[in-house]
C-alpha cells in the first residue's frame, strides 16, 4: 500500500494549490488534536474558497484514505492513513515532504565549503582520511519553524568541481561520481542540541531532536555521499512499514 498526500503541481491550477495545501493544514491539526474537520461552511469561508473548489481539494485526500466523508456526518482524518504519508523507506527531498504536509517550505545554505573529510566519515565511506570533499550544511522552515539541519557530505576526486547554490546533494553526488543515488542506508537516533546547533534551531540548549545517518549507494554499490540531519520531530513526524513474518520456527 502507497499512501501520500496529493500536492498538486506548481505548474496546476494555483487557486487549487491554494486551497489543498490549506486544507492540508486543518488535516494536520484535527489529526494530532483527534478531532473532526471543520464543517464545509467553515472551512471554505476559512480558506477563501468556494465548495466546489473545497471539494475538489478534498476528493484527493478522501481517495488516499486520509480523510473519510460521510453524507450529513462530520468529515474524519485517519492518522495512520496521515502518517503512512512520510515513510522511512521513502525518500524525498525535504522541501518536497513539508510542502505535502500542508507547510511553507523554505531552504536556505548555511555553508558550503571544501575540505579533507572528517576520519569519522572517511571511514564509513570506506575512504582515506585525507579524501576531500563537498560539505554543506542547509536549513529547512515550515511555516518560519526550523524543521531540519542536514550536514551533507560528497566525496571529491582530483577534478576542481564547485557547487551551484541551488544544487541538490543528489544531483552533486551524481555529478561527481557520474552514477546517480539509488539507495541509502538509514540510521535513526535522537541527541540533543547543544550551544551551537540550539542557535542554528532557535531552540533551547539541550532540546532533543532526532537524527538521521544517511550513506547514500549508487548503482555500482560505491559509497556516494553522507549526510547527518537533525528534525524537530513536532513537526514531521516519521513511520515505518514493516511485514510481519511469521514466528521463528513456524506455526
Amino acid at each position: 500500500m502507497t499512501t501520500y498526500l496529493p500536492l498538486p503541481r506548481p505548474d496546476s491550477d494555483p487557486v487549487h494549490m491554494r486551497v489543498q495545501h490549506g486544507l492540508l493544514r486543518f488535516v494536520r491539526e484535527a489529526a494530532h488534536n483527534r478531532t473532526p474537520l471543520p464543517g464545509e461552511i467553515e472551512l471554505t469561508s476559512r480558506l477563501g474558497c468556494t465548495r466546489q473548489q473545497l471539494r475538489n481539494a478534498m476528493a484527493g485526500l478522501e481517495a488516499q484514505g486520509v480523510v473519510r466523508r460521510r453524507q450529513g456526518t462530520v468529515t474524519t482524518v485517519d492518522p495512520i492513513a496521515l502518517r503512512l504519508s512520510v515513510r522511512l523507506e521513502e525518500q524525498f527531498e525535504h522541501t518536497d515532504l513539508l510542502n505535502r504536509l500542508g507547510y511553507r517550505a523554505e531552504v536556505e545554505v548555511l555553508d558550503s565549503h571544501r575540505a579533507p573529510l572528517h576520519p569519522d566519515v572517511a571511514a564509513v565511506m570506506e575512504l582515506p582520511a585525507n579524501t576531500e570533499g563537498i560539505s554543506v550544511r542547509k536549513r529547512w522552515r515550515a511555516d518560519g519553524a526550523v524543521a531540519m539541519i542536514a550536514d551533507d557530505v560528497v566525496p571529491l576526486g582530483a577534478e576542481d568541481l564547485t557547487r551551484g547554490p541551488d544544487e541538490s546533494i543528489f544531483a552533486l553526488a551524481a555529478r561527481v561520481w557520474g552514477e546517480p543515488v539509488i539507495w541509502e542506508v538509514s540510521t535513526p537516533g535522537i541527541t540533543t542540541l547543544d550551544e551551537n546547533l540550539a542557535a542554528l534551531f532557535e531552540r533551547d540548549i539541550g532540546a532533543p531532536v532526532m537524527t538521521f545517518e544517511i550513506i547514500g549507494i549508487g548503482t555500482s554499490g560505491r559509497r556516494l555521499m553522507h549526510s547527518f540531519e537533525y528534525h524537530d520531530p513536532d513537526i514531521v513526524s516519521y513511520s515505518l512499514v514493516r511485514t510481519v513474518r511469521p514466528p521463528w520456527g513456524g506455526l
